[in-house]
C-alpha cells in the first residue's frame, strides 16, 4: 500500500510541476509580450523627442510606464522616468526632470538595479548643474563615482549613461575653468562612445572637446573638432550648437569673413526650425545674438553690435528671469563694447547689471557698492570677470579721483574670488592657466594702489598692494610646496608611496607617447593616459580630504610686516619688481625703511633690456664683450632709482617679472669704466616670490661622506661613444675635477647613470650636477638633465623631476646649459629645470641662465665650495666665487659676462657648512662652561667643609 501511494504522490507532484511550469511560460510569454510593447512605446516616444515633439514624445512613454505599473515592473518603471526626464529638460522643465529621476530613485528602493540607479545619479548631477545647485550635483557625481569604482561591469551594462557621467565631470570642471581636467574628463567620455559605438553621444562629446581646447588657447584644434562633430550631426538642434561654436572659435582668430559663414548657417537653422519649436531652440538663439554682436563690434558696426547684444539680453532676461551666468555674460560683453568706445557711464551699468545677474544678495546699485559673496553667488568666476571689468572701467575716468577707492576695493574682491577659484583646481596646469589671468589683474590694481598711495601717503595702500602681488607670485609653486607639508603631515607613508607610484606610471606614459609611434600605438597611449590621469586624480583627492579643509584652504600671503621680520637683516633688502605695460613697480623692504618705487618702463626701455640679454646669451668665443653701454642704461633705469633706500646693504633678494626674469641683474654697471658691476656691492639671490625666500631652519651642517651627491656623466671622452648617446652632448673634460673639489659621492663618466642619481638622491643634502641639460621653450616636459647613456632612458625628463622630492636636500646646483631657462608664466615666472627641484621642495638652487663653459664653471664651482666650507652663506659665497674669477689667469682669456654671469642663486641663502673657528668657538665654550661647573662645584664643597 505504501508503495502505491508513494507512486501516486510522485505522479500527482509531476502534473502539478506540469501545470506550474505551464503558468510559469505562459507568465514569461506574458513578460516578455509586455517587454516588447513597452520597447516599442519607447522607441516611438525617444524618435518623437528627436524631431522636437515633445507633447507626443511624452505620450508614448506615459503609454509603456502604464505597462509596467500594470505588470508590476518596478526597475522597468524606475528606468523609463529616468529616460523620458529629458523631455521636460528639454521643454526647459528642469523640476519636473529631477522629480522624475529622484521618484526613480524611491521605486529602485524595492527592487534595487544598479544599472539603472547608475543613470538616476548621472541625469541628476547634470540637471542639478543646470540650476546652481553645486553640492546636490557633486553629492549625485560622488554617488555615481562610487557605483562605477565598486561595479565597474557598469561601463558595458549602461554605456550611454556612463559616457554621459564623464561628460557631465568634464561639463563641471569647465563651468568652475578647471579645463585640464575638463578635457581629460571629456576625453574619456569621448573613449567611452567611440569603445561602445555610441553614434549618437560622438557629435556632443566631441564639440564638448572642442571648447576645452579653445579655453586651452588650441584654437585650431577646436575648430578642427568642431567640423568634425557637425559632419557628424544631422539634428538641427545640435547643428546650430556646433555652427555657433564655429564662429565664436573664427571671431577670436580675428577672421571675421570665416566667423560669418558659420553664423549665417546658424541663422539659416534658427529660422527653419526656431518657429516649429521655439522653446528647444531658446537657449541657442540667446548665444546666436550675442555672437552676432561679437561679429559687429569686431567689424566696428557698432550699432547693429548693441542692438543684437540686447536683444541676447531681452531673451536671456524673459527665458530664465533675472538671475544667470549667461546673462551676466550678455552684459558684460556688451559692457566691454562701450568702454572700448568711450561709453564709460554706459559700461558702469551694464557691468553693475552683469554683477547682479550672478549675486542672490542684495543688488548693486551705488557706485560705492559690492556684492556680499556670503549672500550667494551663481558663478564665482563670472563675477570676478564683472567685477574687474567694473574697476577696470573706474579707473579710465579723466577725473578718476572719486572712483580710485571704490575702484581698488573692487579690485581687492576680485583678486579674493580668483584666490577662492584658484585653491578648488586639482591640478598645477590649470592653475597655471589661471594665474597668468589672474597676473593681468594685479597688474590694474597696482596702478590705482599707487594713484591711492601717492595721493594720500597712506602706508595700508603700500602694504595690501604687496599683499595682493605676493598672493598672485608663483602661487602654483607656492600651493605645491605647502601641498607637500600638509601631506607629510596627515597622509600615511604607504599612500604617499601609492601616489608616487602612480605619478610614475602617468610619467612613463607621457615619455612612450615622445617616442616615435604608429597612428594606432599613439591612440593606445592616449587613452591610456586618460586613464592615468583619471586614477591619479581621484588617488589625490583622496589624500586631500584626509587634510582638515582649515588647512586646506588656509593661504596666507607674505606680508611686508612679516618680510621685515623674519626674513631681513640689517644688511639685507628685498626688491620685488612688477613690469606693467608702460611701468615698473617696484617695491624696496630693508628693516628699516619700506619704498614703493614706480620707474617709466615703455618700448625703448624694454628694448635696451633685450640688447643686453642678446649681449650675454651667444657664446661670444675670444670675442670682446659689448654689452657694457646697455648694461649701464639697464643700471639706470632698474636700480639707480633704488639706490638711495639701499643704505648699509650688502645683500639682496630679488623677484624679478616678466623678461627680467632672463637678466642676472650682476652685470649691471654703475660707470663706464666697464668693470663696476653690481656683483662688486651686493651678493644677490632671486626667488619665485618673496615666501619662497624663506631662511632655511636647518642647523649648518659639517658634511660628512655621504651629504654630497656630485656627478660628471661626461668627463671623459674615450668612453662616450655608443648607440644610446645623442651626439649634440659633447664632452665636458673639466667637470671631473669640478665634482673632485665638491666632495662627497663622486660618480664620473660610466658610473654617473640615471640609477644611481636616482638610488642616492634621497639621502643627499647637497646635489651637484656637472653635466649637460636641455630646455626646451615650447614642450617644457621635453626638457631633460642628462646622465651617462648606458641605456635609452639615459634622461631625466621634466615631468619624472617633478615625480621626485627634495624635502631633505639642502642645495642643488645645476652646472649644466640654461637650467634656469624655459617658458616664461606670467605671475609663475620660468618654467625652468631649476624649478623642478623648488617644487620638489629643495630651499636652494644655483643653477645656469644660458649654456655652461666647462672651464669656468668647474672654476666657479670649486671656489663657491671652497667658500662655503669657511661657513659662509650661499649667496656671498657665489658672489666671492665670482670676484675670484676677476682676479684669477682665467679673467683675461674670458673677459665676459656670458663666462661668469650665468650662475645665480635662486631660494634661500642659509650656512651650510659650518666653519672651522665656529666648531671651535663652539668647543671653547663649552670647555668653558664645563670648567665653570666643576669649579662652581669645588667651591661650593671647600666652603660646606670649612664654614
Amino acid at each position: 500500500m505504501f508503495g502505491f501511494f508513494k507512486s501516486k504522490i510522485v505522479d500527482w507532484i509531476g502534473v502539478w510541476l506540469l501545470i506550474l511550469a505551464s503558468l510559469d511560460i505562459s507568465a514569461q510569454h506574458k513578460s516578455a509580450s509586455a517587454e516588447t510593447a513597452i520597447r516599442r512605446l519607447q522607441t516611438q516616444g525617444e524618435v518623437a523627442f528627436q524631431d522636437g515633439k515633445h507633447a507626443e514624445a511624452m505620450m508614448y512613454f506615459k503609454k509603456a510606464i502604464a505597462l509596467c505599473i500594470r505588470h508590476n515592473n518596478l526597475p522597468r518603471y524606475a528606468d523609463l522616468l529616468i529616460e523620458s526626464s529629458s523631455i521636460p529638460y528639454g521643454q526647459g522643465n528642469l523640476s519636473e526632470a529631477i522629480q522624475q529621476c529622484e521618484k526613480a530613485l524611491q521605486l529602485l528602493q524595492k527592487s534595487p538595479v544598479d544599472s539603472i540607479r547608475f543613470k538616476a545619479y548621472s541625469n541628476l548631477s547634470f540637471y542639478h548643474s543646470l540650476v546652481f545647485q553645486t553640492e546636490q550635483m557633486q553629492s549625485y557625481l560622488e554617488k555615481a563615482e562610487q557605483m562605477l569604482e565598486r561595479q565597474p561591469y557598469l561601463a558595458s551594462q549602461t554605456p550611454g549613461f556612463v559616457a554621459a557621467y564623464y561628460n557631465q565631470k568634464g561639463v563641471y570642471y569647465n563651468a568652475a575653468g578647471d579645463f585640464i581636467q575638463a578635457t581629460t574628463n571629456l576625453e574619456k567620455a569621448l573613449a567611452v562612445a567611440k569603445k561602445y559605438q555610441l553614434s549618437g553621444y560622438l557629435s556632443t562629446f566631441t564639440n564638448n572637446l572642442s571648447t576645452q581646447y579653445e579655453n586651452l588657447g588650441n584654437t585650431q584644434k577646436a575648430i578642427m573638432l568642431a567640423k568634425q562633430a557637425l559632419s557628424l550631426e544631422r539634428t538641427p538642434y545640435q547643428q546650430i550648437v556646433y555652427t555657433l561654436n564655429l564662429g565664436r572659435y573664427y571671431l577670436s582668430l580675428n577672421k571675421p569673413k570665416e566667423a560669418f559663414k558659420y553664423l549665417t548657417q546658424s541663422q539659416q537653422i534658427d529660422d527653419t526650425y526656431g518657429r516649429l519649436n521655439p522653446d528647444y531652440f531658446t537657449e541657442s538663439r540667446i548665444t546666436l545674438y550675442q555672437n552676432w554682436g561679437s561679429y559687429y563690434a569686431a567689424t566696428q558696426q557698432v550699432t547693429k553690435a548693441i542692438r543684437s547684444y540686447d536683444q541676447a539680453i531681452t531673451l536671456a532676461q524673459t527665458y530664465w528671469g533675472t538671475k544667470h551666468p549667461l546673462l551676466s555674460v550678455a552684459y558684460r560683453v556688451k559692457a566691454q563694447l562701450l568702454e572700448n568706445q568711450g561709453d564709460l557711464n554706459g559700461a558702469l551699468v551694464n557691468y553693475r547689471h552683469a554683477i547682479n545677474a550672478v549675486c542672490l544678495g542684495t543688488p548693486v546699485k551705488e557706485l560705492h557698492d559690492l556684492p556680499v559673496i556670503q549672500e550667494g553667488v551663481l558663478s564665482e568666476r563670472e563675477l570676478m570677470y564683472a567685477l574687474v571689468g567694473q574697476a577696470s572701467v573706474m579707473g579710465k575716468f579723466s577725473n578718476r579721483d572719486p572712483f580710485l577707492q571704490p575702484a581698488f576695493e573692487t579690485y581687492k574682491l576680485a583678486l579674493h574670488l580668483a584666490e577662492r577659484i584658484r585653491l578648488n583646481y586639482d591640478v598645477s596646469d590649470a592653475k597655471l592657466l589661471f594665474g597668468q589671468q589672474i597676473s593681468l589683474v594685479n597688474e590694474q590694481a597696482l596702478r590705482i594702489a599707487y594713484a591711492l598711495y601717492q595721493k594720500t601717503h597712506q602706508y595700508q595702500y603700500l602694504k595690501t598692494a604687496f599683499t595682493l602681488t605676493e598672493s598672485t607670485r608663483a602661487s602654483t609653486l607656492s600651493d605645491a610646496r605647502r601641498e607637500q607639508t600638509l601631506k607629510k603631515t596627515w597622509v600615511p607613508k604607504e599612500l604617499l608611496s601609492k601616489e608616487e607610484q602612480l605619478k610614475k606610471e602617468l610619467t612613463s606614459t607621457k615619455l612612450q607617447l615622445q617616442q616615435p609611434n604608429s597612428r594606432k600605438e599613439q591612440d593606445s597611449l592616449k587613452l591610456v593616459l586618460v586613464e592615468q590621469e583619471l586614477v591619479l586624480d581621484k588617488f589625490r583627492q583622496q589624500l586631500l580630504q584626509r587634510i582638515p579643509s582649515r588647512h586646506r584652504q588656509s593661504v596666507e600671503s607674505m606680508s611686508v610686516d612679516t618680510v621685515r621680520e623674519k626674513l631681513l637683516d640689517q644688511q639685507t633688502a628685498l626688491l620685488s619688481y612688477v613690469m606693467t605695460e608702460q611701468d615698473l613697480f617696484v617695491f624696496v623692504i630693508t628693516q628699516l625703511r619700506v619704498k614703493w618705487v614706480r620707474i617709466p618702463f615703455g618700448q625703448a626701455q624694454k628694448a635696451t633690456l633685450a640688447a643686453l640679454q642678446q649681449s650675454l646669451y651667444d657664446n661670444p668665443g675670444l670675442s670682446p664683450y659689448k654689452g657694457h653701454a646697455a648694461a649701464q642704461q639697464g643700471y639706470q633705469q632698474l636700480f639707480r632709482p633704488l639706490k638711495p633706500y639701499l643704505q648699509d646693504v650688502q645683500r639682496l633678494i630679488i623677484i624679478r617679472d616678466k623678461e627680467l626674469n632672463y637678466l642676472p641683474f650682476e652685470i649691471l654697471e654703475s660707470t663706464a669704466s666697464g668693470r663696476d658691476f653690481l656683483l662688486r656691492s651686493y651678493s644677490i639671490r632671486y626667488a619665485y616670490g618673496a615666501s619662497l625666500t624663506q631662511v632655511n631652519a636647518s642647523t649648518p651642517w659639517t658634511g660628512g661622506p655621504n651629504g654630497i651627491l656630485a656627478m660628471a656623466p661626461f668627463s671623459e671622452t674615450s668612453s662616450q661613444k655608443n648607440s644610446f648617446r645623442d651626439t649634440s652632448l659633447l664632452a665636458l673634460p673639466a667637470s671631473r675635477e669640478e665634482i673632485r673639489s665638491v666632495g662627497g659621492l663622486q660618480y664620473a663618466n660610466r658610473q654617473a647613470t640615471k640609477q644611481e642619481f636616482l638610488d642616492h638622491y634621497a639621502s643627499s643634502q647637497i646635489i651637484h650636477l656637472a653635466t649637460h641639460a636641455r630646455t626646451d621653450d615650447k614642450e617644457a616636459e621635453r626638457s631633460f638633465i642628462a646622465f651617462y647613456p648606458d641605456s635609452a632612458d639615459y634622461k631625466l625628463y621634466t615631468d619624472e623631476l617633478y615625480n621626485l622630492s627634495f624635502n631633505h636636500t639642502q642645495m642643488v646646483v645645476l652646472s649644466a646649459c640654461e637650467t634656469g631657462r624655459g617658458r616664461l608664466h606670467r605671475g609663475e615666472g620660468l618654467m625652468s629645470l631649476a624649478r623642478g627641484f623648488l617644487y620638489g621642495g629643495c630651499p636652494s638652487v644655483v643653477t645656469t641662465l644660458w649654456n655652461a663653459h666647462d672651464q669656468t664653471a668647474a672654476y666657479l664651482s670649486e671656489r663657491m665650495y671652497a667658500h662655503l666650507r669657511k661657513g659662509v652663506p650661499i649667496d656671498q659665497a657665489l658672489q666671492l666665487a665670482k670676484l675670484d674669477f676677476f682676479s684669477s689667469d682665467m679673467a683675461a682669456l674670458y673677459d665676459h659676462p656670458y663666462y661668469w654671469a650665468n650662475l645665480v642663486l635662486i631660494g634661500d641663502a642659509s650656512v651650510l657648512y659650518e666653519s672651522k673657528w665656529a666648531t671651535i668657538n663652539r668647543i671653547s665654550a663649552g670647555f668653558f662652561l664645563l670648567s665653570s661647573i666643576f669649579l662652581g662645584l669645588f667651591l661650593a664643597r671647600y666652603w660646606q667643609q670649612h664654614r
